[in-house]
């Protein structure tokens, strides 16, 4: 079973999660499709009929990919980038810090 997604994709396989209920039944989900499930008393008769809603779904579907803006997520510290440019005792300081650095 092929199932295009799109002109350049081809899905061959469907990840289906089987659930067994209390009342001995068996649930089958299409994860892809998490809407998508059958109920049965055995799992292969829950596997058959998941697969037929499947097929049914995509004759009557299409699937496309869409793209979205990546948002950029500026670093909230960069507000304070440059702060002491300009200040002469941090620049004292960070000489100070640099040789005990150094020197350590």
């Amino acid at each position: 079973m092929q199932y295009c997604l799109s002109k350049s994709k081809v899905v061959d396989n469907w990840n289906i999660l089987l659930e067994s209920q209390d009342d001995g039944c068996t649930v089958a989900t299409i994860l892809e499709v998490p809407n998508l499930q059958s109920v049965d008393k055995t799992k292969q008769g829950a596997i058959e009929k998941v697969r037929q809603l499947l097929q049914e779904r995509l004759a009557k579907a299409e699937i496309i990919q869409i793209s979205l803006p990546k948002k950029t997520h500026e670093n909230p510290l960069m507000k304070f980038a440059g702060v002491f440019e300009n200040d002469s005792d941090f620049q004292e300081i960070m000489s100070e810090i640099r040789a005990e650095r150094e020197n350590n």
